[in-house]
């Protein structure tokens, strides 16, 4: 038979565990340089918002995301390095973590599901607008995957929306290199313009 757990908690070592609190917490927040302090407080300012924004039941504003330059690899040309039939969202000039604001900010809206037999990779089908230098490929239905593992080692992408093969063909077909590439993301409606 198992020995019953008291329902009192020992008042000296909870006063210990709070005075540990009250010394780590700024202990650990002197640590951390002014711009992480900052990022950790806008990103908690965010979500926050978010929230009660949610509770209120009204909508987001818009969020967009521009990648001046589209590289060789992006754009399915394999004169240099090889081709990646998806898109990577980078930083670029943004202030914001990269390998975290795309899943939690930008797609927040999309239906995560884990992948089976990774350790923590997601990934979700989204209903995307296309248009690609005035051509209306129309709204496509695009997987996009988020692997936090990508930026353990070089701070890589961790977000990646891939093509299908209409976006692909015509890729292949009209070079896009050095275009630009405008995301936009609307409650859980999105657009892809690249110009």
């Amino acid at each position: 038979m198992s020995k019953a757990k008291s329902p009192h908690k020992n008042q000296a070592a909870v006063e210990l565990g709070r005075l540990g609190g009250l010394k780590g917490g700024p202990a650990r927040a002197n640590k951390l340089s002014v711009e992480r302090r900052s990022e950790i407080a806008r990103t908690a300012a965010a979500v926050r918002w978010s929230a009660n924004k949610q509770n209120r039941g009204e909508s987001m504003p818009p969020v967009t995301w521009t990648k001046p330059r589209l590289p060789r690899s992006a754009a399915l040309l394999t004169a240099q390095g090889s081709p990646m039939p998806f898109l990577r969202f980078t930083k670029e000039r943004y202030n914001f973590d990269h390998t975290t604001w795309f899943r939690n900010t930008m797609f927040a809206n999309a239906n995560w599901t884990s992948v089976p037999g990774t350790r923590a990779r997601e990934c979700a089908t989204i209903n995307v607008d296309v248009t690609i230098l005035g051509q209306r490929l129309g709204v496509r239905a695009l997987t996009i995957d988020y692997d936090p593992d990508r930026a353990v080692n070089h701070s890589a992408p961790t977000v990646h929306l891939h093509y299908d093969t209409a976006i692909e063909g015509v890729l292949r077909s009209t070079s896009v290199a050095g275009r630009r590439a405008v995301m936009t993301a609307n409650g859980n409606s999105y657009s892809l313009v690249i110009t």
